[in-house]
């Protein structure tokens, strides 16, 4: 069965952490430093999807300089320079690379694969295969979002990556926010 998810990234994307290494989303852990734009990192607080078996729809967009990313339809990503849902994703549009630079989308398509992660920063975005995406989705504002999300991560600050809620609670932390957990 589909999750009623709208805001995941599939096990296989690649994120950068601070030492320059490059690990699968799938074994990402709170605590781990992650690339959110050019020469600037955060800390994974907390997971808002962590499902290793789960099986979505991706929308998968590829630029011209051969990135790509897969993201569920509902996960925002910077287009154009704003904050639009993966489902309105067009060829010609510009998506933010974590170099800084801009790249031309050429291809947008659709996939079913497996794994649901969705990692929440402290900082609010992530880069996932060099390509800055937001944390957040459609279902609720990334102002509001993060606002809802502030008490979690205070928990982090003060606890650490030694929160089991952040770590395996995610889901139940993220069903007691406005809009419950498949909103995050």
């Amino acid at each position: 069965s589909k999750p009623s998810s709208s805001s995941c990234f599939p096990g296989h994307a690649l994120v950068e952490l601070e030492s320059g290494l490059h690990r699968r989303m799938d074994q990402l852990l709170v605590g781990d430093r992650v690339k959110v734009a050019e020469r600037t990192f955060s800390d994974v607080f907390m997971f808002t999807h962590k499902l290793h078996n789960a099986v979505a729809t991706f929308v998968i967009i590829h630029t011209t300089s051969g990135h790509s990313i897969s993201l569920t339809l509902g996960h925002y990503i910077y287009v154009n320079g704003v904050l639009t849902s993966a489902s309105s994703v067009k060829i010609g549009d510009e998506l933010e690379l974590s170099t800084g630079a801009r790249d031309t989308v050429d291809s947008v398509s659709e996939t079913v694969e497996t794994g649901l992660f969705n990692p929440q920063t402290l900082h609010g975005d992530i880069a996932v295969n060099g390509i800055i995406a937001s944390t957040y989705t459609t279902a609720v504002s990334p102002v509001l979002g993060h606002a809802w999300l502030t008490p979690l991560r205070m928990v982090y600050s003060a606890l650490g990556s030694t929160s089991v809620l952040l770590e395996n609670g995610a889901e139940f932390a993220a069903s007691m926010l406005p809009g419950g957990s498949a909103t995050y």
